[in-house]
């Protein structure tokens, strides 16, 4: 049985990015993500020392999966998936076993 996923992608955006920009782009993509089945809900945040973490939770880990192989694809998620030093980017999925 599926469990609902929690996507967590931990990132750095390559040098010169304006934070506001970047966080416009994030929102185009929004709709994209909300089409996608199995999505439930995204939180996007930003530590101080510059490390950004994009939290996706998902219905199942085949959602998931579908819709990060879609992503690529997805010409909305460009300026945002191109921001994003690529080198620094570590995605964990995570069966979810409790949530309040």
């Amino acid at each position: 049985m599926d469990h609902p996923v929690l996507e967590i992608v931990r990132f750095t955006t390559r040098p010169g990015i304006d934070v506001a920009g970047f966080l416009a782009d994030a929102a185009r993509m929004d709709g994209w993500l909300e089409g996608q089945p199995g999505f439930i809900r995204r939180r996007l945040g930003q530590a101080d020392t510059g490390i950004w973490i994009d939290c996706i939770e998902w219905r199942s880990m085949s959602e998931a999966h579908a819709a990060a192989e879609g992503l690529m694809a997805e010409p909305s998620a460009k300026p945002f998936l191109s921001a994003i030093d690529g080198g620094s980017v570590v995605m964990t999925h995570l069966d979810i076993r409790h949530a309040a």
